[in-house]
């Protein structure tokens, strides 16, 4: 048996008749830029988002940009965010005018650790970005309450976390902003780069929108950027926002898969989802001490694993000019140690799992 990581063909071969025929369609009219489709996506992700307002735009790197210009991020002005997470985040950040501030981990979690934030708050902090990480929610109750506290701004940022909710709510709607990533991998992907924001503010959205339109077409009313969603891209999502709730609810069956089958294993940390906390699973990541021999072990046996991440962001090389060390962010640090995904897409099912489960156990045994 082969077991791929994320299998995107199997994933979109269901929808291929579907995209195809509305491919031949935007050729035929000519309709690449805007449109109704564009409209239609914007209308179908805040309908499931349950937002009141979204904005599409190129990506989810560019969202977050959006989103800083848009709450007014100022030079100089600090942002605090993880230490464990995709680039895109911190240097969104950067790119806005803001300067990084990284904060640790949760000891038994991924996401930022909520009880450290308000160390890193200093007079020039004027915002907060947690990190959905692999499709599990940031403590945003905790996180809102330091915000309002001390009059900071928050953009979640859900490119890993669709559908992913807090108490029925979903993630997103908690900051000013939510920012999503509809890249081919990500549990809603498209069939290249795409993403959008969304918020309940109206305010926000109008500015979101002027931003991401080089300030409103012919008007130009502030500076913006170009970053639009195209309607090649938003039709296929439109196809596939469809299957979302049914793809996550697999997602969902198959993480209670492997918690159950590898419970006995004392050699390894399974992922902990707090009550009332529902993942989206994006990525399903166990902890353990020697993961790059499991890690080879698995590949020998046709399993394809994955690591995210191998190194904590403050120890980039774009970031060597603040001189961090690793002993600052040492939950963070050790998880990259540790951690290892297994395959979680929709495309695993049953056989896969017990397959992989057993792989794992006879790995230990071997031992």
């Amino acid at each position: 048996m082969i077991v791929k990581f994320n299998d995107l063909y199997s994933t979109n071969k269901r929808v291929e008749k579907e995209i195809t025929k509305s491919f031949i369609k935007h050729i035929k009219y000519s309709n690449f830029i805007g449109g109704d489709s564009v409209n239609k996506f914007e209308k179908n992700f805040k309908k499931i988002n349950e937002s009141k307002f979204c904005i599409s735009c190129a990506n989810g790197s560019d969202a977050l940009i959006i989103a800083l210009k848009a709450l007014g991020i100022k030079q100089g002005d600090e942002v605090i965010t993880t230490s464990l997470s995709w680039i895109a985040t911190s240097a969104a950040i950067t790119l806005a005018g803001g300067n990084v501030v990284f904060n640790d981990i949760e000891k038994d979690g991924f996401n930022i650790d909520y009880k450290s934030i308000e160390k890193k708050i200093t007079k020039k902090t004027v915002g907060i970005i947690p990190v959905h990480l692999y499709g599990n929610p940031a403590n945003m109750f905790e996180i809102m309450k330091i915000a309002k506290k001390n009059k900071l701004w928050v953009i979640e940022d859900c490119a890993q976390a669709h559908q992913a909710t807090i108490k029925k709510k979903k993630v997103g709607n908690f900051g000013s902003f939510g920012t999503f990533s509809f890249f081919p991998g990500k549990n809603l992907g498209a069939l290249g780069d795409a993403g959008c924001l969304v918020t309940n503010n109206r305010s926000l959205a109008r500015k979101a929108r002027l931003i991401a339109n080089h300030g409103g077409k012919g008007k130009h009313l502030l500076e913006g950027v170009n970053s639009r969603l195209d309607s090649v891209q938003a039709s296929f999502l439109n196809i596939k926002i469809k299957y979302l709730k049914m793809d996550t609810h697999k997602r969902i069956k198959n993480a209670k898969k492997y918690l159950e089958k590898l419970k006995t294993l004392r050699q390894i940390t399974l992922p902990k989802i707090k009550n009332q906390f529902n993942s989206a699973h994006h990525q399903f990541v166990i902890k353990l001490k020697n993961r790059n021999e499991l890690s080879k072990y698995l590949k020998k046996n046709k399993i394809e694993t994955q690591i995210h991440y191998k190194k904590i962001l403050p120890l980039m090389s774009a970031y060597k000019y603040m001189k961090l060390n690793s002993k600052d962010f040492p939950n963070a640090y050790l998880a990259t140690k540790e951690i290892l995904c297994l395959p979680i897409a929709p495309s695993i099912d049953n056989k896969k799992i017990n397959f992989i489960c057993n792989r794992i156990k006879n790995f230990f045994k071997k031992k």
